[in-house]
């Protein structure tokens, strides 16, 4: 590969796949365990996320086996986008589970579990919608003020908002006291503007009004 950007990767990934295709669930599994241990996490959850076989065999442990040592916002949010979130989807893991990751004392998988819903709302990762599972991760961790756990907080609603801006209102309303100021603020701009925050000329004109 002479390129080493995500791009690249994901070309060389996707003849990788194609070859590997029929080969055993456990043959991908091992490979992507070597790429975590030599520091290309998100890289080696995208070959688990790409063979039908090995994502189907996604259960709780093996998630939790395959999250240790998540120590980043990047290693996090990928590893809630391009396999916890699209477990979840699918039915893989049920509702407890990533309730249970919202009460984890590691602030990453209290992470996770929210990111995890954004994929639920998302159309580009044939998400449809689901407010009662999105609204019962926030739900529980709408008291914590860690900021990683606070920003994707703001993030899963926001994600909800184009399926369903007026369940998202009235959960604004009736948690006012308890959200933090910077979700309310980047959720309720949302809501007015589809944006995540106001536009602003250099001349300091809102531009999305």
């Amino acid at each position: 590969m002479e390129k080493h950007d995500a791009a690249s990767f994901r070309t060389v990934r996707r003849r990788i796949s194609a070859e590997i295709a029929t080969m055993d669930a456990a043959v991908v599994f091992n490979l992507a365990e070597g790429l975590v241990r030599a520091g290309f996490a998100w890289e080696g959850w995208e070959f688990i996320n790409a063979h039908q076989a090995a994502f189907a065999e996604l259960t709780p442990a093996r998630l939790e086996h395959l999250g240790e040592g998540i120590t980043t916002w990047g290693q996090a949010d990928a590893f809630a986008t391009v396999l916890v979130g699209p477990a979840w989807r699918e039915g893989l893991i049920p509702d407890t589970v990533v309730d249970r990751w919202a009460r984890s004392p590691d602030h990453w998988w209290r992470r996770i579990a929210l990111v995890s819903t954004t994929v639920l709302n998302t159309r580009s990762r044939w998400g449809t919608g689901d407010t009662q599972r999105t609204l019962g991760v926030v739900g529980i961790l709408i008291n914590d003020r860690d900021d990683t756990v606070v920003k994707a907080v703001s993030w899963a609603l926001r994600s909800l908002v184009p399926w369903d801006p007026r369940a998202v209102r009235t959960f604004l309303e009736m948690h006012e006291t308890e959200l933090a100021a910077r979700v309310k603020r980047e959720v309720r701009t949302k809501l007015e503007t589809g944006l995540k925050s106001r536009r602003r000329s250099v001349h300091g004109t809102d531009l999305s009004k």
